[in-house]
């Protein structure tokens, strides 16, 4: 018998076995677009060690089971935990208020508020998702940790001035001065706190990626395509338990154009009957908008099914604010003045739609937007979040009779906005005005004091049981009486005590501002006809009597002056201005100017004085008072009409 040979040993010649392979760590299909965005990603890969069990997952999406499509920027798995990182990469100083986030950049101000919030709720959306996957792959649900959620301000130019309470898991990086905890060695790098919620090798390695496989975690983007034009930016603009919002930018090259897309979020497992209500909450909003032209009110362009649900697109600007975010970005440079214009905006955005039959139902903060120019001032309003609302239609006009008369819908009702619903909002088939009336009172209140009415709906209760409507000497000193009576008719907890109308509304809000011109205040002919006040002079000739309304194109106003006859005797002449909004509407007023002088008279408005002329650098039209009326500005009661109106 011959000897077998050994055939463990290395054949002549053969390579010899080196270190095992290490696992990858780090897991991102192609770059980031965003090189600020790349760059922080980066900042964080190179102080990851080369060991288990660290791993990352960055630049991914995944649907939740709401249908909300969730864009994270990294997925962390440290031996402390799982994180969820949400990147904000802007430059300069950051301070804030409350938790709407100012950053002064070397160009502008940003505002955003606290990320915090929306990167909590896609780490329990991605912790359910995890738990799903590991029923499905007949594992526990137990094996899979909590996804705790994080802030990373990457900017190495940024320098904080947070608050305590806005630095919890925010973070900066571990080169920079930011004046934040480091990213790494003071969040990511740091042991577990506790034993039990060590993240494993075995579970990094291997049970966490099949997790995520089964999960669908992907980088596609057809989920940010609004139609064949509109591309959506992938991360949400504000979100909520069954909606997201995102901005979006027509990109197929005919125009420049910028719009937010509301998505209505149809849960996976939602029942028939849910997706029903989802789809008619969105429909409700799109037609109740339909035929509404008015700079206070928002503009419904269209209306799609997203994968994540229905979806309406809203003319809306980029640098647009929240109400309550301009306020605390912008609220110590606005003068009494703007605040009471601020006011009227809402007031005659609210008279536009109850003359249209159209009731929001539940108006708050968080449902009107801000336009304004880069340093905060001209700001405008604008009513959004009409998905609670009600609308009467003319049955001759078009198919249906009648949208959202039904009681309010208690989840389509942010917990942010409750503070401003009325008592009444809580029982079906409140009066819709009634609710829309107490809504102006509120956020009329916001608006003047700088403060919500409180802080949660039970201390709203308490209140209006105290003092049976909203009081602004409660929390400030310095406004006059006629403000303070004006929120608190408004704001009556009874509903029989409350004003009736917003044209009630207004005609206090006239006396308020009359009260507040001073009698000595001299006539200045450099007075802006877009921003004055009932009492104001426009010229050594005419003063601002009331403000009938603003529309599309122009705001009118009526005026007066006082002459003398042959007789001595004192008459009062009454002529209504009509202000172009911008240089682009005065081609409007031209035009109108024109046909008037060729068939002004009968029922038709006349013309008066000059017909057109220049006042304090804007084009108005002046016409005859024929009763009150806003001339195209709907709300006329008036049988004389503008050529606007034939």
């Amino acid at each position: 018998m011959t000897a077998q040979s050994d055939t463990s040993a290395p054949r002549p010649g053969a390579p010899k076995p080196g270190p095992p392979r290490p696992a990858r760590q780090w897991f991102q299909e192609r770059p980031s677009p965003y090189p600020w965005e790349q760059d922080a990603l980066d900042h964080v890969r190179g102080l990851m060690p080369q060991a288990e069990p660290f791993r990352a997952w960055a630049t991914f999406s995944f649907t939740a089971m709401s249908g909300r499509v969730n864009e994270c920027d990294l997925l962390v798995a440290v031996p402390a935990g799982l994180f969820l990182v949400e990147i904000k990469g802007h430059p300069g100083q950051l301070r804030n208020t409350g938790s709407t986030w100012n950053f002064q950049g070397p160009d502008r101000m940003r505002t955003i508020n606290n990320p915090l919030h929306l990167t909590d709720l896609k780490s329990k959306e991605l912790k359910s998702q995890l738990q799903w996957a590991a029923r499905r792959l007949g594992l526990s649900e137990r094996v899979v940790p909590r996804v705790e959620p994080a802030v990373f301000l990457s900017s190495p130019d940024l320098e904080s001035h947070l608050d305590e309470v806005q630095q919890i898991k925010v973070y900066g990086r571990d080169d920079g001065g930011s004046g934040l905890k480091r990213i790494w060695q003071d969040f990511l790098g740091l042991p577990p706190d506790r034993p039990d919620r060590r993240i494993t090798p075995e579970f990094s390695r291997h049970t966490l990626p099949q997790l995520l496989k089964a999960i669908g975690i992907r980088q596609s983007t057809a989920h940010l395509r609004f139609g064949d034009a509109w591309k959506m930016e992938s991360h949400p603009l504000d979100a909520g338990p069954s909606w997201e919002d995102r901005l979006t930018t027509r990109d197929d090259g005919l125009v420049q154009e910028e719009g937010r897309v509301r998505i209505y979020l149809v849960s996976q497992m939602a029942t028939e009957a849910a997706r029903r209500a989802t789809e008619r909450a969105a429909r409700r909003e799109y037609q109740v908008l339909q035929g509404i032209t008015h700079r206070g009110i928002v503009d419904a362009l269209d209306y799609r099914e997203h994968q994540g649900g229905p979806a309406i697109l809203f003319r809306h600007r980029h640098g647009d604010l929240r109400l309550d975010q301009y306020l605390d970005t912008y609220g110590g440079r606005l003068t009494p003045e703007i605040r009471l214009d601020l006011v009227r905006q809402l007031a005659e955005a609210v008279r536009y739609a109850h003359n249209r039959s159209l009731y929001h139902r539940a108006l708050a903060a968080r449902s009107v937007y801000v336009s304004f120019r880069a340093d905060g001032t001209a700001p405008e309003l604008r009513i959004t979040d009409w998905q609670t609302a009600a609308r009467d239609f003319d049955s001759n006009a078009t198919f249906f009779r009648s949208i959202g008369g039904s009681a309010l819908d208690a989840a389509l009702i942010e917990d942010a906005a409750r503070v401003y619903l009325a008592p009444e909002s809580d029982q079906p088939y409140a009066d819709p005005a009634d609710l829309d009336i107490f809504g102006l009172g509120a956020v009329a209140y916001l608006i003047l004091t700088g403060r919500p009415p409180a802080t949660q709906r039970s201390d709203l209760a308490e209140r209006l049981r105290g003092d049976g409507g909203l009081r602004l000497f409660a929390v400030t000193d310095g406004l006059p009486d006629t403000l303070d009576d004006l929120v608190f008719r408004a704001t009556r907890a009874d509903v029989n005590e409350r004003l009736g109308s917003a044209e009630a509304f207004l005609d206090l809000l006239d006396e308020a501002e009359r009260a507040s011109i001073l009698p000595d205040t001299p006539a200045a002919a450099c007075v802006d006809p877009l921003e004055a006040a009932p009492g104001q002079a426009l010229d050594a000739e005419w003063t601002v009597r009331r403000v009938l309304g603003t529309g599309a194109t122009a705001r009118a106003l009526l005026v007066e002056r006082a002459t003398e006859d042959e007789d001595g005797r004192t008459q009062v002449d009454e002529h209504v201005f009509k202000v172009a909004l911008d240089e682009e509407k005065a081609g409007r007023l031209r035009a109108e100017e024109r046909a008037l002088r060729k068939v002004g008279g009968g029922s038709v408005v006349q013309l008066r004085g000059e017909g057109l002329r220049e006042l304090g650098g804007r084009t108005v039209l002046e016409l005859e008072y024929a009763g009150a009326q806003s001339l195209d500005l709907g709300v006329s009661t008036s049988n004389r009409r503008t050529i606007a109106q034939c």
